[in-house]
């Protein structure tokens, strides 16, 4: 299992974002979601995720400026998957440059975005030379 225990969901679409918290919760041990970029920054001060689920169409702000938020105010790495409902190619580029390694297409699997999670986790926690 990966080390992850905090995961943060910044997805818009309420019932979406039920179902990713219950989803994961089974896994980990400690889900929060966030509906827009404003709640999210709201959550890091007092809340540190390991891996982010980030939307990108959020009403405030799109997933790629609220990942360069946090990336900012974090000391520490953190893993994102980012899903979307947009082409993937409209974002990929920029979300690669970013760092962010995982993009998943709505709709997708629970199972599939529980992997991913997974991997984004075990990509964070392993020591960079």
């Amino acid at each position: 299992m990966a080390s992850a225990q905090h995961i943060l969901v910044v997805e818009d679409e309420g019932v979406l974002a039920q179902n990713v918290k219950i989803y994961l919760g089974r896994r980990f041990s400690d889900v929060r979601i966030a509906a827009n970029g404003q709640r999210a920054m709201e959550l890091l001060t007092s809340f540190t995720p390991d891996v982010l689920v980030l939307d990108y169409n959020l009403p405030d702000k799109n997933g790629l400026q609220i990942y360069t938020e946090i990336v900012r105010r974090r000391a520490r790495p953190v893993g994102c998957v980012m899903i979307t409902g947009c082409p993937l190619g409209h974002i990929s580029r920029t979300a690669s440059e970013l760092g962010i390694r995982y993009l998943l297409s709505k709709p997708f699997s629970l199972a599939e975005l529980q992997r991913l999670v997974d991997q984004s986790a075990e990509d964070v926690s392993r020591p960079s030379h």
